[in-house]
């Protein structure tokens, strides 16, 4: 009986830990619109887009409706999340390579239990060419009408100064947490 009763209360821990949506500015079926913000080697460029998570949780993944890259050998992208530093970028908090050969929504997911999102806190997400990648590609942008702050511009020696900082249309992306019960992760 106590060998049953462990089993039963540990089904139940595990059964409360939730997948939640803390961010998205996917349309229906993760639709976006054709045109998107680029970046890539071409002056080494990059974009970056900050969102406020809805939900507390462990960072389960990232998608992200990419284009596909143009003509070059090496294809692979660096996306970045960062913690928000005053509408700026912060802290490094994990970072995903894509092969970006086809284009469509991306599924970077997360084997850090380590990366937590909070609720009602800023972070950003950013996309450019992989050290030696001769990547060129784009974000798509959302198709919702969702604006808010994303930054553009040259990577260069002094990263986030090199930003220039505008209001416009959201990337197509959404964030997923892994709510676990009582605040705790693994």
């Amino acid at each position: 009986m106590k060998k049953l009763s462990s089993l039963l209360c540990l089904s139940l821990v595990v059964a409360s830990s939730q997948a939640y949506l803390a961010f998205n500015t996917f349309g229906a079926g993760e639709s976006a619109k054709v045109q998107g913000w680029g970046f890539g080697d071409i002056k080494d460029t990059r974009i970056a887009a900050q969102f406020t998570a809805s939900k507390t949780g462990v960072l389960n993944f990232i998608k992200m409706k990419m284009q596909k890259s143009g003509d070059g050998k090496r294809h692979f992208a660096t996306i970045s999340l960062f913690e928000d530093n005053g509408n700026d970028i912060g802290t490094l908090m994990a970072t995903f390579t894509v092969d970006l050969r086809t284009a469509g929504v991306k599924t970077f997911t997360n084997n850090d239990r380590g990366v937590r999102l909070i609720g009602g806190r800023k972070y950003w997400i950013e996309a450019k060419a992989a050290a030696g990648s001769t990547v060129y590609s784009g974000w798509n942008e959302n198709d919702q009408g969702r604006t808010g702050l994303i930054k553009f511009g040259q990577v260069e020696a002094k990263p986030n100064s090199t930003y220039r900082v505008g209001g416009g249309a959201l990337p197509a992306f959404s964030v997923d947490v892994i709510a676990r019960p009582w605040g705790r992760t693994p």
